[in-house]
Parts: C-alpha cells; sequence; structure tokens
C-alpha cells in the first residue's frame, strides 16, 4: 500500500476531447444570444432548460473540488498524489458542464473561503461562532483522513446515471478512481449494496467476466515462475481477482460463460523477470478492457453500471496500481 506513485498522467486528446462533445448552449438563432439562469425573463424567449443530471454533476463537482484543497493524510502514503488528479477531474467535468450551457454562477466556487491547513493559535481560543462566508463554500476539514475524502465524492454521486451518455464513461472511472484510492489505503474493497442491481442486458457483462478469468490465469502463470516475494503478490493478487470476477459472473446470471481450462500466453513467460514485466502488463490490460466497455454498459443500463461499475472497476485500478501502473484521474480512460 505504500508504494509510491508517479505523477498522474497528461491528459490524452480522448479526455479532452470529452468536455467538447454533445454541446447544448442555448444561442437565440441570428442573434446571438445566450440563455443564462440569472437572464431577464423575456417573452416568447424560453428559459435555459437544466441538462440532464445537472443538479447531481453540480454536487460532484463540488465534492471533487473540495477534495482537491484537502490536506495530504499523513498515515496514507498515496494521499499526496490524489489532489492532482482531483484538480484534474474539477477542470474537465468543469468544462464539460459550462461547454453544455450551465451558467458559470452555477459552479461551486473553485476555492474555499478559508485554508484548509489552518490550525488555531496555542494561545488564543477559537471562536464558535465562526463561520466562512455565506456566499463562499465552507472550507474543507483539516483532520479529514483520506479514506473520508475519497469517499465524500462517491457520496456526492448519486443521481449522476441521469447525465448524458458521452458523459458517463468519465464519470464511472472518476468514481472508479475514489474507490481505488479507498481500497488501496483500507486494504479491502467496498461491500457490494445489499439490493444488487438488475443488469437489463446481462450479456454486455461477457467481455468483463472473461477478462477477470484471463487476468486471473494469466497472475497464476507469472506467480509459478516468478520469486518467492513475487509469489506472494501475485496469489494476493488472485484471490482478489477471484472475487471480483465471482461478483460480476453472479451479475451476469446465465450469461455468464463456462470458465475456460487455460489461455494461449502472449509472451513467452519463463524468467523471474519477464513474470513480473508479465504480471503488471496483465493487470493494466484489464483496466483497459473495464475502460473499453463502458460506453456501452453505461449507455445500456446507466443505473446498474452506477451501481456496480466504480466498485469493480476501483479494485481493478487499486490491483493494477499495485501492479506498478499509476492510478489516474480517469482510469481505464487515460
Amino acid at each position: 500500500m505504500g508504494d509510491p506513485t508517479p505523477p498522474a498522467s497528461a491528459p490524452t486528446r480522448r479526455l479532452v476531447g470529452l468536455g467538447s462533445l454533445g454541446v447544448v448552449a442555448t444561442v437565440l438563432a441570428g442573434c446571438g444570444i445566450r440563455l443564462e439562469d440569472d437572464a431577464p425573463r423575456v417573452p416568447l424567449v424560453p428559459t435555459r432548460e437544466p441538462i440532464p443530471g445537472e443538479e447531481p454533476l453540480l454536487r460532484l463537482l463540488g465534492a471533487v473540488r473540495a477534495a482537491s484543497l484537502a490536506p495530504a493524510d499523513p498515515t496514507v502514503p498515496l494521499s499526496p498524489a490524489l489532489a492532482p488528479l482531483h484538480r484534474r477531474q474539477a477542470d474537465v467535468l468543469r468544462d464539460a458542464l459550462r461547454q453544455r450551457g450551465v451558467p458559470e454562477a452555477a459552479l461551486p466556487s473553485p476555492s474555499p473561503s478559508a485554508s484548509p491547513t489552518a490550525t488555531a493559535s496555542p494561545t488564543a481560543p477559537t471562536s464558535p461562532t465562526a463561520s466562512p462566508s455565506p456566499t463562499a463554500p465552507p472550507a474543507v476539514p483539516p483532520a479529514l483522513g483520506m479514506p473520508a475524502v475519497e469517499g465524500s465524492i462517491l457520496a456526492a454521486s448519486s443521481g449522476c446515471a441521469q447525465a448524458e451518455p458521452v458523459l458517463r464513461p468519465p464519470l464511472v472511472a472518476l468514481l472508479a478512481q475514489a474507490h481505488a484510492a479507498m481500497e488501496l489505503a483500507t486494504g479491502s474493497r467496498a461491500e457490494a449494496p445489499t439490493a444488487a442491481p438488475t443488469w437489463s442486458a446481462p450479456e454486455l457483462l461477457v467481455p468483463l467476466v472473461e477478462a477477470t478469468r484471463r487476468a486471473t490465469y494469466f497472475l497464476e502463470v507469472a506467480a509459478a515462475r516468478s520469486t518467492a516475494r513475487g509469489q506472494r503478490t501475485a496469489r494476493d493478487g488472485i484471490a482478489r481477482l477471484e472475487a471480483l470476477t465471482a461478483e460480476i459472473a453472479e451479475a451476469a446470471g446465465d450469461a455468464a460463460p463456462v470458465p475456460e481450462l487455460g489461455y494461449p500466453l502472449p509472451q513467452p513467460v519463463t524468467t523471474p523477470a519477464q513474470a513480473a514485466a508479465f504480471a503488471t502488463q496483465t493487470r493494466a490490460t484489464l483496466l483497459g478492457t473495464f475502460g473499453a466497455e463502458l460506453g456501452g454498459l453505461t449507455a445500456t443500463d446507466p443505473e446498474a453500471a452506477f451501481a456496480d461499475l466504480p466498485r469493480w472497476m476501483g479494485s481493478v485500478a487499486a490491483e493494477a496500481h499495485l501492479g506498478g501502473t499509476p492510478l489516474t484521474a480517469f482510469p481505464g480512460l487515460t
């Protein structure tokens, strides 16, 4: 859990383009008048309609911005690397909202009213009635631990399945990052919801079942050809992937394919060095597979996708991080 984390990778063309897709800014034909929420009411001119899922998206943006300002948790080695990821997420989400016509005044403030690292003077008592300006968001609590900060992002995500289809994959990936960070900090996966969602097209989960089974088999091969330390690491990963595979297969139900006895190796794995590289590549490939499937899954079954995929993909991103792949702002999409 204490592996140093390389800095987040530079934004890709795919992510930068997300903010410019599906622009719905309302402009009067021939007049160039943009309708804002606070614009005067003009007869026969419609006011701006909120974009799909606007309220939950604004709530999520506020939580991500707050997380970007939270002080690092000294008890979690990964914590200092998370603020840049949250800043990147906030920038992408803000740009997507603005380019879809959400007025600047409706967006959460980019900065708190007080320094999140401020502490009380040892010689003067802190006033119990002191509070931030009513026009500014509350300061980030300085004592909030990293899991709680990431948990606040997940708590703010309710309703995000209402967002337009093109925004759903990066939203799920953003939430997967929060799940991954919590899993890396606590050493345990998030519990599945008590009432499991029903997938209307469970056959779409087949690629995920097959990919996790294949990755598990590849890690078993890597473990057999690794050093003693590599074997322990691989076996821990195998156990986690087996639990994940069982959960996805259960969600797929009768659509889940019969397990294969084995899979052809994509490359030779005969030495400990090759085994270590193969294990890293296996985990990264699995994360990429999840990212590639987000579009179809979130378009067909958005409610079920937002209930299950962030947790599943967060586990894969955490596993990839343990194998040497840096945690990014949008795992699987960068």
